[in-house]
């Protein structure tokens, strides 16, 4: 890199001397012309102003132009995002509710333009919904018929089998969390580019897509967004989004379980349906977290109304057909 700008130093400097050597050679022979110092000082003076208002007013705003220029699309191109993956060499960061770079045919390229990367030393960021949060029922309702609380749970499964199977040495750089607050609007970044949409009810995000430089205004503006939820409270690694550790105590004995589990008004929920369920129920079980083990906790049933709502959630999360039974963590 250094040796290619000095070759630049070098060029420019050939070009300058050569320009000058030029106006010399045009401009000697007429030197005795009547008028030539008077016209050459006023040509000199023009051709300053030229380069001062160049330099100091025209070269910054065209910058700035370049800058925060937005480029609109009727619709995201999956695969100028996966073509983009498989040149980028610093940064990869996606938040959606869902991607369709997980679904359908884009899936295998996706995942092999990923594998690469990682190679390359790219680092991965994608932030995805809780598909049993409001949010996620709310975007369901915005773009029905379309099932988003499946394609979210199905997004979810599929990287969760895709880091799985990571080497060891890659699982660090290619991040995956799950929250419960959705996002303001889709965001595709990879490298200095930074693609993202709007939600609008009836129509999925990528439908109206704005690209723009991760470093202009709007792109920076949209990375901080980003980067304060990623950095925000209440997220979950895939793993710790599917189960909790709880550990059950009855007498003076103890059994770790780690247990699927669902968030309703701000309680958690537990399936305790085959690993726990001999503990859960006796009258003297105890139960503590892995967090917070000096908190004691129980195990509670509720009203058939509510255990309605939480399992319903539970199937969102997890797929319908789960026959879990749902236990409520509670103070004793």
């Amino acid at each position: 890199m250094t040796d290619s700008r000095y070759r630049l130093s070098y060029l420019y400097s050939a070009i300058g001397a050569l320009l000058l050597v030029a106006a010399f050679v045009l401009l000697y022979p007429v030197r005795h012309t009547a008028g030539f110092a008077d016209e050459l000082r006023i040509s000199i003076g023009a051709n300053l102003i030229d380069l001062t208002l160049a330099v100091l007013v025209l070269q910054p705003l065209v910058l700035y132009l370049s800058r925060n220029a937005v480029r609109r699309r009727n619709r995201l191109d999956y695969r100028d995002v996966i073509r983009r993956i498989e040149t980028a060499d610093d940064r990869v960061d996606l938040w959606k509710h869902w991607t369709g770079l997980l679904e359908g045919a884009h899936e295998p390229r996706f995942a092999a333009a990923v594998r690469d990367a990682l190679d390359r030393g790219v680092r991965f960021r994608i932030m995805l919904t809780d598909p049993s949060s409001p949010d996620a029922a709310e975007r369901a309702r915005q773009v029905a018929p379309t099932d988003a609380v499946t394609a979210i749970r199905q997004n979810i499964e599929r990287l969760h089998r895709f880091t799985a199977d990571l080497p060891a040495r890659h699982r660090p750089a290619f991040q995956v969390r799950i929250s419960a607050i959705g996002p303001a609007h889709a965001f595709y970044r990879v490298d200095d580019w930074l693609s993202y949409g709007v939600f609008r009810d009836r129509r999925v995000s990528e439908s109206s897509q704005r690209e723009v430089r991760v470093h202009g205004d709007l792109g920076e503006l949209a990375l901080e967004a980003f980067q304060n939820r990623w950095n925000g409270v209440g997220l979950h690694s895939i793993a710790d989004h599917y189960r909790m550790r709880l550990r059950l105590t009855v007498n003076d004995e103890t059994s770790e379980n780690e247990l699927q589990y669902v968030v309703h008004d701000g309680e958690h929920w537990v399936n305790v349906n085959p690993a726990a369920l001999s503990h859960a129920f006796h009258p003297d079980h105890r139960v503590t977290t892995s967090d917070n083990g000096s908190v004691h906790w129980i195990l509670t049933t509720a009203g058939a109304e509510t255990l309605d709502r939480v399992t319903a959630l539970y199937a969102a999360k997890y797929g319908p057909g789960q026959g879990p039974v749902l236990l409520r963590l509670t103070a004793p």
